[in-house]
């Protein structure tokens, strides 16, 4: 990480957690493969697929609405927009498919699992989600957090942080 600022510090570590939960589930649907159903009653097939709506979906919807509503809104004020906007266009292809993909787990989860065509079309759309989620945290990893430490002063810094842990009740 280049440069050190609070903001910078825990998006990455929130960046840090979204991988690990992809992983997670990128593992299990490689494992799983498109062609076997999952059990849902199973143990692991809800913890996998509870984490999908807790560290994934919510993650990914309040760390792209804090950076659009107010870390992209500072970039772009300081002549950094360029990147605000690339990220924003990213963010409008996963976050639908991460909200997909979670109305898909609560309602498998509610006790309708999945049937052949809803497990295939959540076992694709999972896969992309996992490859351009970590795809789009690379870039914020190598891109982001260093426009944010060469355009971000200390009190803007103190603040996007301090709203950024009210946001996520820290």
């Amino acid at each position: 990480m280049i440069g050190h600022t609070q903001i910078g510090a825990l998006l990455h570590e929130e960046h840090m957690h979204t991988i690990q939960a992809l992983q997670r589930m990128e593992e299990f649907l490689l494992k799983q493969t498109s062609r076997r159903v999952p059990d849902v009653t199973d143990a692991t097939v809800r913890e996998i697929l509870e984490g999908l709506l807790s560290n994934v979906a919510a993650e990914v919807e309040r760390h792209f609405g804090f950076e659009q509503d107010h870390l992209f809104v500072v970039l772009t004020n300081r002549g950094e927009g360029g990147i605000a906007a690339f990220l924003t266009e990213e963010h409008a292809t996963i976050l639908p498919l991460a909200q997909e993909l979670a109305a898909t787990a609560t309602e498998a989860l509610s006790g309708k699992g999945f049937d052949e065509a809803s497990w295939k079309a959540f076992h694709r759309k999972g896969v992309e989600l996992c490859e351009r989620e970590m795809f789009h945290i690379q870039k914020e990893e190598m891109g982001l957090l260093a426009a944010i430490s060469m355009f971000v002063d200390d009190e803007a810094d103190a603040a996007l942080a301090a709203k950024y842990r009210e946001l996520v009740g820290a």
